[in-house]
């Protein structure tokens, strides 16, 4: 799939960024916990169609899989 890359890895990086100033903790702990994540598995799955849907989106479902709310 073109693009599928760029798109997991856009996602990827925002979503950590994001969440990484949220909770006043470093990009790389952000990161990690995200790698870790359910929906970072889902969202490497091309099969789900999750690379496709906003940032926004994938960012809820993580906050959701970890038992946080959106801000």
């Amino acid at each position: 799939m073109k693009g599928f890359r760029f798109l997991v890895d856009s996602k990827t990086t925002r979503i950590s960024e994001v969440y990484a100033e949220k909770k006043a903790i470093s990009f790389e702990t952000a990161m990690k916990q995200f790698l870790g994540s359910s929906t970072y598995r889902v969202l490497n799955d091309v099969e789900t169609g999750i690379y496709l849907e906003v940032f926004e989106f994938v960012y809820d479902m993580f906050l959701e899989e970890i038992g946080e709310d959106a801000e």
